[in-house]
């Protein structure tokens, strides 16, 4: 018999399962449906009228009587729901509660390790088969999201009871606006604050994942002052669990309607523009105190109409005045004020101006006159800051001159003064007017083609692939699906605008190239260099960039002197580019390290240690969000000493650029390069224990935030494979050559990639006694290494070659070889380098099971 607490969680669970299917189906069915769920059970039946009633005149824009309903429901439950497994963990407490679920704090039940996390079963209702599938789906793009401003999905699936949940990082804080208040921040505190949510907004939408449902409630401030963002692509995906059931009725949309933008009200495609509205909204709370719509006076329809048809007002009129029909409610205005910025009058005057125009450019209607994106908002708060003109105000003349003026007061007394004794400044006057017309004229231009681009950028990112020639809303879209659509767009649709279509063709090019899609990347590069030259001649920035994805293509295809062509190209005009004060110094150290990747290619390791060094000296003027570009060339030269078996130089900056990207957390992609580089090092001091961790973790970060399939999973097993060689585990070596070449069979025929695969696995199969396998496979990465003249690894390879030579006792043929990569080697290799002494005892066997003397050997 059950226990009196499994039978009253079975009921509750019986009770909710009709109530969900009731309130999802017409209400002239119900009874019928009734009759069939509850038989002859008339409490059962009794309870279910009573929640149905409560919540026959809801509305979407109320907490209204379903939401009721479902509180009533897990008010009974939640008590129930304490000790309950859900995977591998064990809930603890619910912590929250929305219209899509409940969440509960829950720690590890297999007393494996420790560890907090928060749970959200999904109420029933959705279609639970469907959002299973999709959280498969999509687990691996939301696993990229791993930004220090966001909290991690860390896993989903289904209950025993068939419930989806999902499962996440679990953060211990505040709601922004009450962690502002609470500490009474200022208006610049709030500001700074707000950017860096924006900045978690930003890097998601780099990744193609839009969040949907942003408010204070999910951006929760640790006691440490960060700001995290919770519930990142999960109100994706369960609107798109909604929308496989056809529902018509609004409450199915997954929204907040205090935080909803006009589309999402109509129901409308959700772009990224959607997230910028309601970054929009979250900073008018932060600055006023109150969102720009009065939602407990409004009634449903008035609401909606405010959303999509009234302009809020100016945040400097809010805060002036006290809402009547508000008191009681919340905080006065005095209060917000002194919270704020002391006096009601002193936060007007803060307000008045850039943050008013910032803010309802946020909240435009249309989202094609809003921010083009989270960056560019964050943008216009910078420049707001540092008294430079922002993007949100009509560019006059009086009110640049006003924000130089505020910059420059001692000078421009100063002028002022020298001015009435100039009659040359009449003219100068006339000059700098033309000046500032070209000007403003050249930055409405460049604000139209951003506008343009973010349009097509956003119809990108809404596109999921075409079913039957005609485009189509799925919402498993892959990145390649999108890709293709939208490089047929530009083709079709851009022919007219040679600027928009040049700066998005180079980003398709470039996206597919980081797909590893070498032959539309180079025809799409090809195409925006040759507009590019045309639009901006060859020492224009945008050439130059273009120029750089070309050197990383040629790069990547192995050929190395045409990637130094272009790279010499365009390393000029971005070092130029960095004269200029509001030039971003991370692209300049970008390309940088692109070109002494390609110096050491051609085995040019002294030029390619300046280029490093170099970019090492811009690492304090790389904004903060990008501190992890300061510190990649320290692993990058761990890299370029390894080449030179200089593990003694190699180590300690291996190891130092682990720990701080570790540490700074914000870039697993440079953290996992660190990790494998670190595990490489430390494989060839012999400490294979402590390499093996190192070198499985980078493989393991690669894997999830680029695919199992991506060339990066290639590197990693290349050094995994080199480890379990050397530790004389052959057998594993080889399993992880095969994975390398069946990643890299993906890719274009003779890159450098077949090079390493062919590498591992020839050595590997020699040493297992099967030489004669080996030998057509190291031959053909031979040729491949003295085609793209990297002498370093052909040296090796010829030492590989050698040894599969000698393993069929053809000593004659491998004696050259042996000799020619041991002379090689010593030209590039320090003296104490294991490269080195594995050439030299190579060697030395070579003559011991030939007969010949080694004395000569040096």
């Amino acid at each position: 018999m059950l226990p009196e607490r499994a039978v009253q969680t079975e009921r509750w669970k019986q009770i909710e399962e009709i109530f969900q299917s009731a309130i999802d189906s017409p209400a002239e069915k119900r009874p019928a449906l009734l009759d069939s769920a509850c038989g002859d059970d008339a409490e059962l039946r009794r309870e279910l009228e009573s929640l149905l009633e409560n919540s026959e005149n809801s509305d979407w824009t109320e907490p209204s009587a379903v939401d009721e309903a479902v509180r009533v429901l897990g008010q009974r439950t939640a008590e129930l729901s304490e000790g309950r497994r859900i995977g591998a963990y064990r809930i603890l407490r619910e912590i929250g509660r929305g219209g899509m679920g409940t969440v509960y704090l829950a720690a590890r039940a297999d007393d494996q390790f420790q560890k907090l996390v928060a749970i959200k079963i999904i109420r029933r209702g959705l279609d639970t088969d469907d959002i299973v599938q999709r959280f498969r789906a999509e687990r691996q793009i939301l696993a990229m999201l791993d930004h220090p401003n966001i909290a991690r999905l860390l896993d989903g699936g289904s209950t025993d009871d068939g419930l989806p949940y999902v499962v996440m990082e679990h953060i211990q804080g505040e709601p922004i606006d009450v962690y502002c208040d609470g500490r009474r921040l200022d208006i610049t505190g709030r500001l700074r604050l707000f950017q860096s949510v924006c900045a978690a907004v930003s890097y998601a939408h780099q990744n193609l994942v839009v969040h949907r449902d942003i408010k204070p409630g999910n951006v929760l401030v640790t006691q440490d002052g960060v700001p995290r963002l919770l519930d990142f692509g999960i109100a994706k995906l369960l609107s798109a669990g909604a929308q496989a059931e056809e529902r018509t009725r609004t409450r199915a949309r997954p929204l907040t309607p205090d935080y909803a933008s006009p589309e999402q009200i109509r129901g409308e495609p959700i772009t990224t523009a959607s997230d910028v509205y309601s970054l929009g909204i979250l900073l008018y709370i932060l600055l006023t105190g109150r969102p720009p719509h009065r939602r407990d006076t409004l009634s449903p329809a008035a609401l909606e109409r405010a959303i999509c048809e009234e302009e809020p007002q100016r945040p400097s009129v809010v805060v002036m005045r006290d809402d009547p029909e508000r008191k009681g409610k919340q905080p006065s205005s005095a209060a917000r004020t002194e919270a704020r910025e002391g006096t009601p009058d002193k936060l007007r005057r803060r307000l008045e101006g850039d943050l008013d125009n910032i803010v309802l450019m946020a909240l435009r209607k249309e989202p094609s006159r809003r921010y083009s994106s989270a960056e560019h908002l964050s943008e216009d708060i910078s420049r707001h800051l540092a008294n430079l003109p922002v993007r949100a105000r009509p560019d006059t003349r009086g009110y640049r001159a006003a924000k130089f003026i505020r910059r420059n007061k001692t000078w421009v007394a100063m002028a002022a003064v020298t001015f009435l004794s100039l009659a040359g400044g009449v003219a100068a006057s006339l000059w700098q007017t033309h000046a500032a017309r070209q000007q403003r004229d050249l930055a409405r231009l460049e604000e139209a083609k951003s506008a343009q681009i973010n349009a097509f950028l956003q119809e990108m990112v809404g596109f999921s692939g075409v079913v039957g020639g005609t485009p189509s809303h799925r919402y498993d879209a892959t990145v390649a699906e999108m890709l293709d659509n939208a490089a047929v767009r530009v083709d079709k649709e851009l022919a007219d605008q040679p600027a928009v279509r040049a700066e998005l063709l180079a980003t398709i090019g470039s996206t597919y190239m980081t797909q590893a899609r070498i032959g539309p990347a180079e025809r799409y590069l090809r195409e925006a260099y040759d507009l590019s030259l045309k639009l901006y001649g060859p020492s224009g920035y945008r050439t130059g960039v273009t120029m750089q994805s070309l050197a990383g293509l040629a790069y990547r295809k192995g050929d190395y002197g045409a990637a130094e062509s272009w790279m010499e190209k365009a390393l000029p005009i971005f070092r130029n580019e960095a004269k200029n004060p509001n030039f971003e110094i991370r692209f300049l150290v970008a390309a940088l390290s692109d070109a002494a990747f390609i110096k050491r290619a051609l085995g040019r390791f002294d030029q390619a240690e300046a280029l490093w060094r170099e970019a090492l000296l811009f690492g304090p003027r790389i904004p903060a969000r990008y501190r992890g570009m300061s510190i990649s060339p320290k692993t990058f030269l761990a890299q370029l000493y390894m080449d030179r078996g200089d593990v003694e130089r190699a180590d300690p900056l291996a190891l130092e650029a682990s720990q701080q990207l570790r540490a700074l957390g914000e870039d697993r992609f440079l953290l996992a390069q660190s990790l494998l580089d670190l595990g490489n090092v430390r494989c060839f001091e012999g400490r294979y224990a402590e390499a093996e961790p190192l070198i499985q973790e980078g493989i393991k970060i690669y894997t999830e935030t680029q695919g199992a399939d991506h060339p990066n999973v290639a590197y990693g097993l290349r050094i995994l494979s080199s480890l379990h060689y050397y530790e004389g585990r052959y057998d594993l070596a080889e399993q992880d050559a095969q994975r390398i070449l069946e990643i890299v069979q993906k890719l274009p025929k003779g890159t450098s990639y077949y090079g390493t695969a062919y590498i591992a696995l020839g050595r590997a199969m020699t040493k297992r006694g099967r030489a004669r396998e080996a030998e057509p496979l190291l031959r053909e990465a031979l040729a491949i290494g003295q085609k793209s003249s990297r002498r370093a690894d052909t040296a090796q390879i010829q030492g590989y070659l050698a040894e599969c030579l000698i393993a069929q006792k053809r000593y004659a043929e491998a004696e050259p070889l042996l000799i020619d990569s041991y002379q090689t080697l010593k030209t590039f290799q320090v003296s104490a380098s294991p490269v080195l002494k594995e050439g030299q005892e190579r060697l030395v066997s070579f003559y011991a099971a030939w007969g010949k003397s080694s004395a000569s050997i040096e």
